[in-house]
């Protein structure tokens, strides 16, 4: 049977994106998504709506290359925004020496849902024939935070 690992959020940025470089210079910008999840648990209203109230799930991001370029430079905190990904598990060592694990989604497009210009930026292999294509699991280790 074949896996499919596909995550498709709709948040808002909690704070403006942090744009950096890995010690390659390849283009790096994380954020976080806060993304409402309604309370199933106490039934719908007759409008269809749930009742009760609503938690806030935050999403930590990474983009990669291109992608990571527009995200840093468009991406402001508030702004409403759609990703389209992968969810990513890593551990790393933290300063004291322990090991500590990581879930993000790794972004693969992103939309602006409040912009009148929305771009819809897409980093697909197809797209990126001619770049040199870097397995990002490796990557963890060189990012600077």
């Amino acid at each position: 049977m074949p896996n499919l690992n596909r995550i498709i959020l709709v948040g808002r940025l909690t704070a403006d994106p942090e744009a950096r470089s890995t010690v390659e210079g390849l283009p790096v910008t994380r954020f976080r998504l806060a993304v409402n999840r309604p309370n199933f648990g106490q039934g719908m209203n007759r409008d269809g709506s749930y009742q009760g109230e609503a938690a806030v799930d935050f999403i930590d991001v990474v983009a990669w290359r291109r992608l990571a370029e527009i995200c840093g430079q468009y991406l402001k905190k508030g702004q409403l925004t759609l990703v389209d990904g992968r969810i990513q598990n890593r551990s790393f060592e933290d300063q004291t020496g322990q090991r500590r694990w990581v879930t993000e989604v790794v972004a693969r497009t992103m939309t602006m849902l409040e912009k009148s210009q929305s771009p819809v930026v897409t980093h697909d292999e197809e797209a990126v024939a001619d770049e040199e294509l870097v397995d990002d699991s490796e990557l963890a280790g060189d990012l600077p935070f």
